[in-house]
């Protein structure tokens, strides 16, 4: 199919997916083998955004002062084993979100997922939700490339669809990613219906903000 000449990166959790039970389930394996009390879905959103191991992080909370780097990887370990384990035994698109998507690519629009999680975590998830759905790039964290807010991974959807930063949107539903999108000097549209909020996402400057899929969508027309 001819190309719409426009493309859209999504985030991935908080954004397409609802990941946070799972994520939630993954800290708290990680925290029950060092002695700290599990966290609950509200503190799970506030930690969120920029990488498990930060999350991590967020969760262990006073014991991370007294905690050496050996000990620390020792947990981020047991995180990522139970997450690779239970990748999806929660998670789901949010609604409205596999429509969007299928329609998306239906038109020639290019998609992609950039996310700050592990990228063998995130291509598990895909595979589970969206096998069949053809995205120009799916890229998780790994050593060699940087966490969002750095723009640096921008280049690995430009160079995969041959677009410019004026021919895509950049998806998120965090203030990370708006900072990416700034970084980047591409649009962006944040999402309501992610982990932080309206209230939380108000605050940013500038900020387009989507409470629906027919939201976003015409946001994504606009381009």
């Amino acid at each position: 199919m001819q190309s719409s000449g426009k493309g859209v990166l999504f985030d991935l959790d908080g954004t397409l997916v609802n990941t946070i039970s799972d994520i939630q389930a993954a800290i708290n394996a990680a925290l029950a083998a060092s002695g700290v009390a599990p966290i609950d879905e509200a503190t799970t959103k506030t930690v969120v955004g920029r990488g498990l191991a930060n999350a991590l992080r967020g969760a262990l909370g006073p014991a991370l002062d007294t905690m050496d780097t050996a000990r620390f990887d020792e947990l981020y370990r047991i995180l990522i084993s139970f997450y690779e384990a239970h990748p999806c035994e929660h998670s789901k698109p949010y609604p409205g979100v596999s429509s969007l998507l299928r329609n998306l690519v239906a038109r020639g629009v290019q998609v992609g997922v950039l996310s700050n999680k592990a990228d063998v975590l995130v291509r598990m998830i895909i595979r589970r939700l969206f096998p069949s759905l053809p995205f120009a790039l799916i890229q998780g964290m790994e050593a060699s490339l940087p966490h969002k807010p750095d723009p640096k991974a921008l280049s690995l959807f430009l160079n995969a669809t041959g677009l410019g930063r004026d021919e895509m949107l950049y998806v998120g539903d965090s203030e990370v990613d708006w900072q990416f999108a700034k970084a980047s000097g591409c649009r962006v549209a944040l999402v309501s219906w992610g982990f932080r909020g309206r209230d939380a996402l108000g605050k940013l400057d500038s900020t387009v903000i989507c409470d629906t899929i027919a939201e976003l969508e015409e946001r994504i027309d606009a381009i």
